[in-house]
Order: structure tokens, then sequence, then C-alpha cells
């Protein structure tokens, strides 16, 4: 990847938090006397603390379990009743066997080959996570036009941070 694809991949990725961040602090506030304010930005500060933790701590754990699922499934076709596996595994072992004993080649072959389904399992399992942040981020995306509106006359001046 070159330094210019990953820095405009990081401006993507980086512009749209000003439109994250700021109509959900507006929100916080929609409807609260300004003596309130220190309140309800302590509020927002801990929910927001406690969402990013359990936020982290389910994508880790769906994370987990997916890879596992996947892993599982992947599993189902590396038995050597699998001819295409059959024959990975006999190529790979007849490839590392000009440098060690065929036994130790054949062992060699199943865990390259293990670790190869490991390394899918676990890129088919953040996939699935990702679809399920952009699934979770369009429904929130929706239910933001469900917040109470604010009329800036009403509840007269904001009070600064």
């Amino acid at each position: 990847m070159s330094f210019d694809s990953a820095s405009w991949l990081r401006v993507v990725q980086v512009i749209p938090i000003g439109f994250i961040f700021i109509p959900a602090a507006l929100a916080a506030y929609v409807g609260i006397p300004p003596e309130k304010s220190n309140d309800v930005a302590g509020l927002s500060n801990f929910m927001r603390k406690i969402g990013s933790s359990v936020g982290t701590s389910l994508v880790t754990t769906i994370l987990a379990q997916r890879t596992q699922m996947h892993q599982t499934m992947l599993a189902n076709y590396t038995s050597l009743d699998n001819p295409s596996f059959r024959d990975a595994v006999n190529g790979l072992a007849s490839q590392l066997s000009n440098s060690m004993a065929m036994t130790d080649a054949q062992n060699q072959a199943f865990a390259r080959l293990y670790g190869m389904v490991l390394s899918q399992a676990s890129a088919i399992a953040y996939i699935d996570v990702y679809w399920l942040i952009g699934v979770g981020s369009v429904v929130m995306f929706a239910l933001a036009f469900f917040l109470k509106r604010n009329d800036p006359h009403q509840g007269g001046p904001v009070a600064g941070h």
C-alpha cells in the first residue's frame, strides 16, 4: 500500500467524525436549561466511555465467536477424504521434503495449511463484524431522524465549555 493511498484512506475515515460528534453533542443538550449543562457534559462523557467499553467488548466477543464458527466451517473441507486438500498436503509436503524428512514435511504441511485456515477464518470474521457495524450505523442514522427537534430560541443562550 502506498503512502498516498493510506493517507487518503485516513482522510476519508476522519472527515465524517465531525458529522457524528457535533450532532450527538447537540442532541444531548436539547431541552436542557443552561445551568444543567455541566451535568449533561459529565453524563454525556460517562455514557460515551461506557458505550465505548461495551462496544469494544461486544466486537471482540463477536469476532472470537465468528472466527471459531468459520474455522469449524472451513475445517469441514480439510479432511483427507477431500481430494483437493489431500493434493495440497501432498504437494506442500513434497516441496518441504527437500529440506527435511518426509514425516516432518507432512506434519509441517498440515501445520501450514491449518495456519491458512485460521487466517482465513479470522479474515471472514472481520468481514462479518464490519457488516454488523455497518448495518448498526445505518440503523442509528435512520433513528437520528426521530430525535426531538431543537428550537434554538426556546431555551435562551447556550452555555459554552
